[in-house]
């Protein structure tokens, strides 16, 4: 008898470890966040709709990752004008070499760095514009097969496009007063799509000030056809153009810098876009850039966290929602962010910086779109803007970055 109650009694425990066991098992929609450092690993799982949160550690799979540790040039150096606030890359002129393009932001100016072909830049061409530029974008605007150069102005609330006529002829874009287009409120980074699949270029704009975006639908012999203005968070940085659906339709998804949130859009396959979604991010989240991480095929967000010390992989689910987040710490005050192959695996990597040194930080991807722990390259000092390309034609992606503590471009070239 004593023996029966025994076996009862460890029966019923049994059967309550299982049921709380079912009770963290959540299909629901959800956050996960993982947070790497050097000391610490942990991953976090945050429920939406409540404060409840679970803890367990994430799954160590070893992988061998080719060419790490990275191999990357000591970087060469350009002299800029003050403040390089952006930078962008594009084949500016016939020859195969990319180019590179900088916004100067305290002397209302651009630079022009043509390649000539093994990794070098020629000297800085200037040129002035009639406001000081906070971002700068390359795009075959006019769908001439040469890249032209949008940028906006944001003391004027407008931006300009300097069309490009070949030669590296561009249009001077102060008297082109006709593309000139008014914004309101801190226009600060743009994309290009076609939102309305009509062959026509679309710009969306994200406006600081106004916690908004417009769109400008429709360019076409020097004007757009319309805009429309769409409500984003409070002090908008970023936008990325990217069909987080699948669907073959653009969206877009802006950082929302005073809200500590992501804004995604998902078009309604007329070009417009009537549901916006906001997602967790790290704290004021600045930079932000969009690839498929984990080679599942579809559009993860990687945004770079300025008031928490992060970088952050919001990964896409299937269905254009971003609740799966992991968090990279790399410390000071991270402002830009950039994703590409650097060590020829097919997966991407992520390049970061956080303004406080003179590195960057190199995270690469363990395969799976989980990230190994950062490797660190030396640059100038206060990098705020990083852009990729192959500027020497080796096959291999290098880096380009701007500093801010000694106005230069650099270069580093990947060796791996």
């Amino acid at each position: 008898m004593t023996i029966s109650i025994f076996i009862i009694i460890i029966f019923f425990i049994i059967f309550i470890r299982i049921q709380s066991v079912s009770f963290v098992i959540d299909d629901k929609p959800h956050i996960e966040t993982t947070i790497i450092s050097q000391r610490s690993t942990r991953t976090t799982r945050v429920k939406l709709i409540s404060t409840e949160m679970i803890t367990s550690k994430p799954s160590n799979i070893s992988r061998v990752i080719p060419c790490n540790p990275l191999k990357v040039s000591n970087y060469s150096t350009y002299s800029a004008n003050r403040a390089p606030w952006s930078l962008s890359t594009g084949y500016l002129d016939e020859d195969p070499y990319l180019d590179i393009v900088v916004a100067f932001r305290s002397n209302a100016s651009v630079g022009f760095y043509y390649g000539i072909g093994n990794g070098a830049f020629q000297l800085a061409e200037v040129r002035t514009s009639h406001s000081p530029p906070v971002y700068v974008a390359i795009k075959d605007i006019n769908h001439d097969n040469k890249s032209d150069i949008i940028i906006p102005f944001r003391h004027t609330n407008t931006f300009g496009i300097f069309i490009n006529h070949g030669n590296r002829r561009f249009s001077s874009i102060e008297n082109h007063f006709t593309q000139y287009y008014r914004i309101e409120y801190y226009p600060y980074w743009v994309d290009i799509s076609d939102f309305n699949h009509n062959s026509l270029s679309d710009i969306v704009v994200v406006n600081g000030y106004d916690a908004s975006v417009t769109i400008f639908y429709d360019y076409s012999n020097s004007r757009f056809k319309y805009t429309k203005i769409y409500q984003a968070g409070h002090d908008c940085t970023a936008v990325s153009v990217a069909d987080f659906d699948n669907d073959t339709d653009d969206d877009f998804a802006v950082t929302d810098y005073s809200d500590n949130t992501i804004s995604v859009y998902i078009n309604d396959k007329k070009g417009f876009f009537k549901r916006r979604k906001k997602y967790l991010a790290g704290v004021e989240p600045w930079g932000m850039t969009t690839a498929d991480l984990n080679n599942d095929e579809f559009v993860d967000i990687i945004v770079a966290n300025h008031g928490s010390s992060s970088v952050s992989v919001l990964f896409n689910d299937g269905q254009g929602q971003f609740y799966k987040r992991d968090t990279y710490y790399i410390g000071g005050r991270p402002m830009p962010v950039a994703v590409a192959d650097l060590n020829n695996d097919s997966f991407m990597d992520i390049i970061a910086s956080n303004y406080k040194d003179n590195f960057i930080y190199i995270f690469l991807n363990n395969q799976d779109g989980t990230f190994l722990p950062y490797q660190t390259f030396q640059t100038d000092p206060e990098i705020l803007a990083i852009a990729t390309g192959d500027f020497n034609l080796d096959g291999k992606i290098d880096i380009a970055v701007t500093s801010e503590g000694k106005d230069t471009l650099n270069i580093l070239l990947n060796l791996c």
